[in-house]
């Protein structure tokens, strides 16, 4: 083969070549969507995500509806016991200020809800009773 036909062969190849570029870009795309809809999946499979939404919707709402003096009872037995198999300490997962209900029950990511009442919120979890959430609604001083 002389200089000329090595030349052109080369040339001629770049066509097949050009078709490499949008067909690598087209799989990593792929992987990168997968990747992102598997870690969606196996995030909402633990249930972690729809206990925290439905907790604080419920607390959210109940302090809407609550009066200053009132003391509200919670059962959060099933969110207790996903938070301890996630390793998350029972006082870090209920968090109330700023006129939001934040809930975590593992170690990423969360819930938060807002609500419109403006009275002085404190909880904390009954010493007695372990599962059971104490919120107690003051007027705001």
């Amino acid at each position: 083969m002389e200089k000329g036909e090595l030349l052109s062969s080369i040339l001629k190849n770049k066509k097949a070549e050009s078709l490499i570029y949008p067909t690598v870009i087209f799989i990593t795309l792929n992987i990168i969507f997968f990747s992102i809809l598997l870690l969606f999946v196996f995030k909402s499979s633990t249930a972690a995500g729809i206990y925290e939404q439905a907790y604080a919707k419920q607390i959210a709402l109940i302090i809407d509806e609550a009066k200053p003096g009132m003391s509200i009872f919670l059962n959060l037995e099933k969110g207790v016991e996903i938070a301890e198999k996630n390793k998350r300490p029972k006082d870090k997962i209920i968090s109330i200020e700023n006129n939001e209900v934040i809930v975590r029950l593992s170690n990423n990511g969360g819930y938060s809800y807002k609500y419109f009442s403006d009275y002085e919120i404190s909880s904390y979890f009954d010493d007695i009773s372990k599962n059971k959430l104490v919120i107690n609604i003051n007027e705001k001083k």
